[in-house]
């Protein structure tokens, strides 16, 4: 084995521990986790290979190293639009829930203008107060 097959090995066991660790202490979510341990475990397996198809990929026109890169680029490019995918997502969520919660203050200040009669002291009547200032 070459040392670039140890030095893609070491940093597919970090990426799996590391992985387990944020998992662990929730700061990555099981979702996420699960792919990025998958992707440590080709790491892992697929390192060991490198060498045996180097006789071909010299043939092509590529060195080990090279090709390497370019896998590790073409996964660089996977993983951004993933998390294009997923921030898309999130940000229509967040619009949902933004139009939501206007629905939801014009409806309650729709019911608060009609449960409560002028000139109560509920009511934005009251000399020197504004509706805005009753509400909340």
């Amino acid at each position: 084995m070459s040392g670039q097959t140890f030095i893609v090995m070491g940093g597919a066991l970090l990426l799996i521990l590391s992985t387990l660790r944020l998992v662990r202490l929730r700061l990555l979510s099981i979702r996420y986790g699960i792919g990025w341990l998958v992707v440590g475990v080709v790491g892992v397996l697929g390192s060991p290979v490198l060498p045996l198809v180097s006789g071909r990929l010299d043939s092509l026109g590529f060195t080990a190293t090279g090709f390497s890169l370019g896998v590790f680029i073409a996964f660089l490019g996977l993983v951004c639009l993933q998390l294009s995918v997923s921030l898309s997502g999130l940000s229509r969520s967040i619009q949902d829930i933004a139009e939501h919660a206007a629905h939801v203050e014009a409806r309650v200040r729709q019911l608060e203008g009609e449960s409560a009669p002028h000139g109560t002291p509920g009511s934005a009547a009251r000399p020197g107060v504004r509706h805005d200032e009753v509400s909340r």
